[in-house]
């Protein structure tokens, strides 16, 4: 069953953004890199339509907070600290999040956030638009429930409840069943969130 693809970018949670300039980040140009590999490879970027699909994050430090590249972004090929936006609280259960930076935080920010809550061992997020790997593994990784929209309190929990069945494994990727072309990576760092969704794309 096929569903229409959805405009990514339409914020779904309740957004209160200031405005500024993020602190320092020293594995910014580290986040910097793996994304540009992504989008080298056409899994983040701009559809047809010039819609952005696609957005990478990374835990700031030990603290529940991280860096998410910022909403109407993904199209760029050339980023830099002002197309991040930091994430200070993100509450699944009000759908809420406050974030600062120059741009405001992914509408994906929620299914981010959600992960990062799950396991303290998960350093990195990567969410990638791809038809040919969301219809070859759709329901043979794990896969979110349809009904699950994406950058909803729903889908977090899924991505919540997805995590804990495979047994805490820190690292792994998720189809998103209800988000059409749209597959989640997670990892101890961001490299290893990248790879796994690299390695699906070469077929090994």
């Amino acid at each position: 069953m096929h569903h229409p693809p959805e405009e990514e970018g339409v914020v779904k949670y309740q957004a209160q953004h200031t405005d500024g300039a993020i602190r320092p980040f020293d594995g910014l140009r580290d986040l910097v890199s793996w994304r540009g590999e992504l989008f080298s490879r056409g899994l983040i970027g701009n559809d047809d339509q010039g819609i952005g699909y696609g957005n990478i994050s990374v835990r700031l430090f030990t603290s529940p907070r991280f860096l998410i590249s910022g909403t109407q972004t993904s199209g760029l090929e050339q980023v830099d600290q002002r197309h991040f936006a930091e994430v200070t609280v993100a509450d699944l259960d009000r759908n809420a999040v406050k974030s600062v930076g120059r741009v405001p935080a992914s509408s994906e920010a929620l299914t981010h956030a959600a992960l990062y809550q799950s396991d303290a061992g998960i350093g990195g997020v990567a969410h990638i638009h791809s038809q040919d790997l969301w219809e070859r593994h759709r329901n043979i990784l794990p896969t979110t429930d349809e009904k699950a929209e994406y950058g909803t309190p729903l889908m977090g929990y899924e991505m919540i409840r997805l995590h804990r069945r495979g047994a805490n494994r820190r690292q792994g990727v998720i189809v998103m069943g209800g988000h059409h072309c749209g597959l989640i990576a997670y990892g101890p760092q961001i490299g290893h969130a990248v790879q796994a969704l690299l390695a699906l794309a070469d077929g090994s």
